[in-house]
């Protein structure tokens, strides 16, 4: 059985006048010590607890590492043991380093980004790795230790993200991210669950502009002939399609395969979520689905967006930027105050069926919601002018 303990490797003293902190591990009569780039002076070390004391400034985070390093080459070593493997202790630090690896910020979130690539969430990988750049941008191209990012590490963020013109709703996505890296670090072991810096940060957003229209608009668009147009029917009809079937989301339209139409039905897997839907074909719907595919190949797409394989990703990318340049068009067309883009065929799906006396229970399970409180984000306000007319009707006594 291997000899796993912490110690203060006094024989050793550095510039400052400190001495590194070391794990000791002692195996089949041999010795070797694993640095975990923290030192203490003797009067900052408390030997009988084998941690820095209150002396030390940097105690806290400290600690943290100290049992955060315990835990790994304990867990190390008891791996080797279980499946009676025999190891030396090279074995044990080669796979301590790579551990160890994972407790800096920017390895650590670079193995969270590709296993959402391995799971195909590219929406979720392209967010993390947005609020990576940020943060890393911020800490001048440091790969911090995760047991640094402590409340005044993350409130020097946000006060960065403001100096350097972000609105508060990119502020309020970087922040979140950040939160949720935390949470999962926390979770692995890798910060103490004491040492949560978001206690008392409070993250703000604000309402971003209405993103639905109603019923007469989406019949302007369904009713406007593009015959005479460069390249907008596939787009007019992408836009429709998604509003016929629930707001589907751009991406699972993208995506849609001739195997996912079974007995006059839709059934499809959300990208986003992982959640199952089965929708049942409308008459128009099906009219759109004819009009691009002869539905002979089960492995083919329903729509001609993706056409290059290894790049399926990638002409996703540019699809979404075509349809909102297109849909753009289509909203110069038709003189729309509320310009449409990928995202108004669903929230105006939820808001048309508010409106129509659909409660927002049916609402939040039509779109494939958890809660209804995130179905309200989608749920259009009513006008001023239809508030107006509603007062005044309420208050006149004539």
């Amino acid at each position: 059985m291997a000899s796993v303990k912490v110690r203060l490797k006094t024989d050793k003293t550095l510039s400052d006048g400190s001495h590194p902190i070391v794990i000791q591990v002692i195996h089949e009569r041999k010795r070797k010590v694993f640095y975990l780039s923290h030192s203490a002076t003797v009067t900052q070390w408390d030997d009988e607890r084998k941690r820095p004391n209150s002396r030390h400034p940097d105690q806290a985070i400290i600690k943290t590492r100290i049992k955060n390093a315990l835990l790994q080459v304990k867990t190390i070593i008891a791996d080797f043991e279980n499946r009676d493997i025999p190891f030396s202790l090279d074995d044990v630090a080669k796979k301590f380093k790579n551990r160890a690896s994972t407790e800096l910020f920017n390895d650590y979130v670079t193995e969270i980004i590709n296993k959402f690539k391995r799971e195909g969430k590219t929406g979720n990988a392209r967010v993390y790795k947005y609020t990576q750049n940020a943060f890393s941008t911020y800490k001048g191209k440091k790969n911090v230790k995760l047991s640094e990012l402590d409340y005044k590490t993350v409130q020097g963020f946000e006060s960065y993200l403001i100096t350097i013109g972000n609105k508060i709703n990119s502020i309020s996505i970087h922040l979140r991210t950040l939160r949720a890296i935390i949470n999962r670090a926390i979770k692995d072991g890798l910060i103490e669950e004491s040492a949560y810096p978001f206690k008392n940060i409070s993250i703000k957003s604000e309402k971003t502009r209405k993103r639905a229209v109603n019923k007469d608009v989406i019949k302007l668009v369904e009713d406007l002939d593009v015959s005479k147009e460069e390249n907008l029917q596939l787009y007019k009809d992408l836009f429709m399609f998604s509003f016929y079937n629930r707001g589907m989301n751009f991406v699972d339209l993208v995506y849609l395969k001739v195997n996912n139409i079974e007995n006059d039905r839709l059934n499809y897997t959300r990208h986003k979520t992982g959640q199952q839907f089965s929708i049942k074909i409308t008459d128009k719907a099906r009219a759109i689905i004819q009009r691009y595919s002869n539905l002979q190949n089960p492995d083919s797409y329903v729509f001609p967006i993706i056409t290059r394989k290894g790049n399926e990703y990638l002409d996703y990318r540019n699809a979404m930027r075509l349809m909102n340049k297109k849909l753009k068009k289509i909203s110069s067309l038709l003189h729309l105050d509320t310009p449409l883009t990928t995202y108004v065929s669903r929230h105006s799906w939820a808001t048309i069926a508010k409106r129509s006396g659909i409660s927002t229970a049916v609402i939040s399970e039509g779109l494939g919601h958890t809660t209804e409180e995130i179905t309200q984000v989608y749920l259009d306000s009513f006008e001023n002018d239809v508030l107006d007319d509603a007062n005044e009707r309420i208050t006149s006594f004539d």
